[in-house]
C-alpha cells in the first residue's frame, strides 16, 4: 500500500493539471486582473456581436474591460472605506432575493394556468362594450401606393387604373406592376394609420391629412417619378376604428386582465391559507 500512494497522488495531480488545462482552453486567456478576480478573453467574445470586426470591436472589447474594471474597483474602494454598517448589504440582498423568487414564482404560476386562447365573441363583447376607447386622433385608411418611372411605357396604363375596386381588375393592376412599377403597395388591404400612408407616399402628415380631406386619390411628381395614391377607405379623426383593426390590443388587453385575475386570486388564497392554518399571525 506504501508503494501504491506515490502512484495514486501523481495519478490524481495528472488528472488534476489535465482538468486545469482544459477549463483555460475553455475560458481562454487572460486579458485583465484585479486581485483575485480575473477577466477571460471568452467572457469579451461573448458580448461582440458577430459580424464586428476591427477597430468596432476593439472598442467594445475595451469598453466592456473598462466596466468590468469598474465594477471591481468600486467594490474594493467601498470595503476599504465604508463603515461596517456602510458595506452591510445583507438586507438588500435578502430583498431583492424575495422579490426576484416572488416574481419567478408568479410567473410560473401565470404560464402553467393562462389560457390564451381568446374567441372572436370575447373580442367583440369587449369592443362593443368599450367602443369609445377606439376613437381615432388621426386618419385610418385602406390604400394602395404606386410609384412607377414618369418615363415608363406603362405609365399610362397604370394611370388609368390605379383607382380601380374590382377584384378582377385589382389582379390585372397587380400584375401591371410587378412587371413594371418601381413599387406598389395596397398594405395588405389592412386598415394603416395617415402615418403609414404619408411615409409610403412621401408626404408629411398634416398634407396627408388635408389630402385625404377633400379627395381619395392623388397624382405626386417628384423627380421622374409619380407615385399614384389612391384611399379605398377612410376613417377620420373622431370617430371609432373597426374591430379588425384593434382585436390584437382587444386580444393583449382580455389577457393581461387574465393574468391580474390570477395574480389577484394566489395573492387572496396565499393571504387566507397562511391565516387559516396560523402561519400567519397578525398582532393587535
Amino acid at each position: 500500500m506504501k508503494h501504491a500512494l506515490p502512484l495514486i497522488l501523481a495519478m490524481m495531480l495528472a488528472l488534476s493539471s489535465c482538468e486545469w488545462a482544459q477549463d483555460k482552453m475553455h475560458r481562454g486567456h487572460i486579458v485583465a486582473r484585479i486581485g483575485w478576480d480575473v477577466l477571460y478573453s471568452t467572457e469579451i467574445e461573448k458580448v461582440i456581436p458577430s459580424g464586428i470586426t476591427g477597430e468596432d470591436s476593439l472598442a467594445m472589447a475595451r469598453q466592456y474591460m473598462d466596466s468590468w474594471a469598474l465594477r471591481r474597483l468600486l467594490t474594493r474602494k467601498a470595503e476599504k472605506d465604508l463603515s461596517k454598517s456602510g458595506k452591510d448589504v445583507s438586507r438588500q440582498v435578502e430583498e431583492f432575493r424575495n422579490n426576484l423568487l416572488g416574481y419567478r414564482y408568479e410567473k410560473y404560476f401565470i404560464d402553467s394556468r393562462l389560457d390564451t386562447s381568446v374567441t372572436m365573441e370575447e373580442l367583440k363583447e369587449y369592443y362593443d362594450t368599450h367602443e369609445q376607447l377606439f376613437k381615432v386622433t388621426q386618419s385610418l385608411v385602406k390604400a394602395r401606393v404606386i410609384t412607377v418611372l414618369t418615363k415608363s411605357p406603362y405609365f399610362d396604363a397604370i394611370k388609368k387604373s390605379y383607382k380601380v375596386t374590382d377584384e378582377s381588375a385589382i389582379a390585372e393592376l397587380e400584375e401591371l406592376c410587378d412587371a413594371s412599377a418601381e413599387r406598389y403597395t395596397d398594405f395588405e388591404g389592412a386598415w394603416v394609420p395617415v402615418t403609414v400612408l404619408a411615409k409610403e407616399s412621401v408626404m408629411d402628415v398634416s398634407q396627408c391629412e388635408r389630402m385625404l380631406a377633400s379627395k381619395s386619390s392623388a397624382e405626386l411628381k417628384d423627380e421622374g417619378i409619380t407615385r399614384f395614391v389612391f384611399v379605398r377607405e377612410r376613417i377620420s379623426p373622431g370617430n371609432v376604428s373597426p374591430l379588425e383593426y384593434n382585436i390584437e390590443h382587444i386580444r393583449e388587453i382580455i389577457i393581461s386582465k387574465r393574468k391580474q385575475e390570477l395574480l389577484s386570486g394566489l395573492e387572496r388564497d396565499l393571504l387566507n391559507d397562511a391565516k387559516s392554518d396560523k402561519t400567519l399571525r397578525i398582532y393587535e
